[in-house]
């Protein structure tokens, strides 16, 4: 006997909501109904995959495992139930898309209202954080593809890579910085900096960019203060503190922050980046997602190409 749908769904919906009742509510469902899919489930794979603590309902170790599957498996039937009503010419549905900080503050709000104007039946919903976590959720299937920096360490092996243009990340201060003239890196040697990357990757120069600068000549290590996902929450640090984060440029010219922020053009360089459309090679986008897709690339290029 082979598991079903409603059952990942109903599995899902209890993981996610943390009790029977709230899983119930969310699918519109009676209790009896989920409970009964879950038993159901459990008896076909023949594990338990819950456990009741005093705090309620928790995953064991195979729920947890399963929950992964569970996503990715619900979602491609949704995007395929998506994909043919599209194709009919009936675009409804939504848009799972991640953008690192370049693309999202070059691009997204340009492109953003024109998908609104032309397909206004269709949802988005954006993730933002860093390029590694961006190929992990297109790898998982919860994210439809990504813009993201690409570099020659990054293992995008399954993945289809479409370069859209060279990053260009400068150092970033607040403006009237002390050391905003500084031409180069040694005279930052004592700044203090707020990285942009997760703590449990900062020791891989391949990943994080900024200790790679500073170890590829022969510096030690720059003195990070914190590390930050949110790229509001980094450049506010930066701007009200004398801390310095490695960023795109863009972020001093355009946004929120350009009145607060200025760059220090030193003369070393980080590591070569590219900024890159990725998704998952075997698995074709949508039309809609498809069609945003085409939108963001054709915006930047014809913005770098100006």
């Amino acid at each position: 006997m082979a598991l079903t749908i409603s059952q990942l769904r109903a599995f899902k919906a209890v993981a996610e909501h943390g009790s029977l009742r709230a899983a119930s509510r969310a699918l519109g469902v009676a209790q009896s109904g989920i409970t009964q899919q879950v038993q159901n489930l459990e008896s076909i794979l023949g594990a338990t995959l819950f456990i009741r603590t005093n705090r309620g309902i928790a995953l064991t170790a195979l729920g947890q495992r399963l929950l992964q599957r569970a996503g990715a498996i619900i979602g491609e039937c949704e995007r395929a139930e998506q994909e043919v009503q599209q194709l009919r010419g009936d675009y409804v549905g939504e848009v799972t898309f991640g953008m690192t900080t370049e693309p999202l503050v070059d691009a997204l709000a340009h492109v953003l209202m024109d998908f609104r104007t032309r397909f206004e039946r269709v949802a988005l919903h954006l993730r933002t954080g860093t390029s590694r976590m961006m190929i992990s959720w297109i790898r998982e299937g919860t994210l439809d593809f990504a813009v993201a920096l690409v570099s020659k360490h990054t293992d995008t092996a399954d993945l289809s890579v479409v370069p859209l243009y060279a990053s260009d990340p400068v150092i970033v201060c607040r403006k009237g910085h002390p050391k905003a003239g500084a031409r180069s890196l040694a005279e930052l040697a004592d700044c203090t900096w707020i990285a942009t990357r997760s703590p449990n990757l900062t020791d891989d120069p391949h990943v994080n960019r900024l200790n790679h600068l500073f170890e590829s000549h022969g510096l030690a290590p720059p003195k990070i203060v914190a590390t930050v996902e949110g790229l509001y929450e980094t450049l506010h640090l930066v701007g009200a503190t004398d801390c310095l984060s490695l960023e795109s440029s863009i972020v001093a010219r355009q946004g929120p922050f350009t009145g607060a922020l200025s760059t220090i053009e030193v003369r070393e360089r980080a590591i070569e980046q590219t900024v890159c459309l990725l998704q998952r090679a075997a698995i074709p986008l949508t039309p809609a997602a498809q069609e945003l897709a085409t939108m963001i690339a054709s915006y930047t290029r014809t913005v770098r190409a100006r």
